[in-house]
C-alpha cells in the first residue's frame, strides 16, 4: 500500500512538472504567432479591401464626408487606429472604414501598412506584462512544486525506511511461519499417533473392564455354587441322619 502510494504521487508531481513545461512553451509559441500576426502586410492587390493603421506624426488624424478639405470632419482618429483602406484610385485620399458601418475620407500620407511605434510599444508593454504575469506565475509555480518535490523525497525517504523495516518483518514473519508450519506438521503427526494411542488404550480399557466383570461374574457364579451345594450336601446330611434315626427306631422295636 505504501509502495502503491508513493507510485501515485510521483506520477501527480511528473504529470504537474510536465503540464507546466507545455504551458510555457504554449505561451512562448502565442507570443511568436502574435508578432508574427502583427508584421505589416505589404503587396496588396490594387482594388481590394486591406488592412492600414493611422500614423503617429500627429496626435489626431480628422476623417472626413468627402474627398476634400472642404468635406466637414466626421471624426478624429488616434494615432495607431487601424481602419480597412477600400482601395480608390486616388493620390491624395483614401476612402476607409473605422468601424461597422463608418466610413470616411483620410489623406492617404496619414496611413501606413506598418503598425506605428506607438501602437507597437503599446502592444509590447501589454505582452511584457502579460508575460510577467506568466513568469511570476510560473515562478510561484516552480517554488511549489520546488518545495512539493522537497516534501516528496522527505516523504520518499521516510517510505524507504518503512519499506525497508517491512521488508525485515516480512522476511523475519516468512521464516516465523515455515517454523510454524513445521511444528504444525508434527503437531499434527504427534496428534495422530495419540488419538491411534488413546483408541488402542480405551479397547483395552474396554477389554480390561470386561474381564473384570465377566471375572466378578465368575466368583459370583463359584460362590452361588459352593452356596448350593452347601445347602444341598446339608440336605443330604440331614436326610441321611433322618433316614439313620428311622432305622433305630424300628430295631428298638
Amino acid at each position: 500500500m505504501l509502495l502503491f502510494d508513493l507510485d501515485l504521487r510521483l506520477t501527480a508531481w511528473r504529470r504537474n512538472n510536465i503540464m507546466s513545461r507545455l504551458h510555457h512553451h504554449f505561451s512562448i509559441l502565442v507570443l511568436i504567432l502574435g508578432l508574427i500576426v502583427s508584421l505589416p502586410l505589404n503587396g496588396q492587390t490594387a482594388g481590394e479591401p486591406f488592412r492600414q493603421y493611422v500614423s503617429d506624426t500627429l496626435r489626431v488624424i480628422p476623417i472626413r464626408a468627402g474627398r476634400g478639405r472642404e468635406y466637414k470632419i466626421m471624426t478624429f482618429l488616434p494615432p495607431g487606429a487601424a481602419v480597412t483602406n477600400f482601395a480608390e484610385e486616388d493620390e491624395e485620399w483614401a476612402r476607409v472604414s473605422y468601424g461597422p458601418e463608418k466610413e470616411g475620407w483620410i489623406l492617404r500620407r496619414y496611413l501606413t501598412n506598418r503598425k506605428p511605434a506607438s501602437l507597437l510599444l503599446s502592444t509590447a508593454k501589454r505582452q511584457v506584462e502579460e508575460l510577467t504575469k506568466k513568469v511570476d506565475a510560473l515562478s510561484s509555480t516552480n517554488h511549489e512544486y520546488r518545495r512539493g518535490n522537497t516534501n516528496l523525497l522527505s516523504e520518499v525517504k521516510k517510505l524507504t525506511k518503512k519499506v525497508k523495516a517491512l521488508s525485515h518483518d516480512y522476511n523475519k514473519l516468512k521464516t516465523d511461519s515455515a517454523q510454524f508450519l513445521e511444528l504444525k506438521e508434527k503437531h499434527e503427526t504427534l496428534l495422530k499417533k495419540y488419538k491411534e494411542i488413546k483408541t488402542v488404550y480405551d479397547n483395552q480399557k474396554n477389554n480390561q473392564d470386561l474381564l473384570k466383570r465377566a471375572y466378578t461374574i465368575k466368583w459370583f457364579l463359584s460362590g452361588a455354587a459352593v452356596i448350593l451345594l452347601g445347602i444341598i450336601i446339608g440336605m443330604m446330611i440331614q436326610a441321611l441322619r433322618n433316614r439313620r434315626r428311622r432305622s433305630d427306631s424300628l430295631r428298638l422295636r
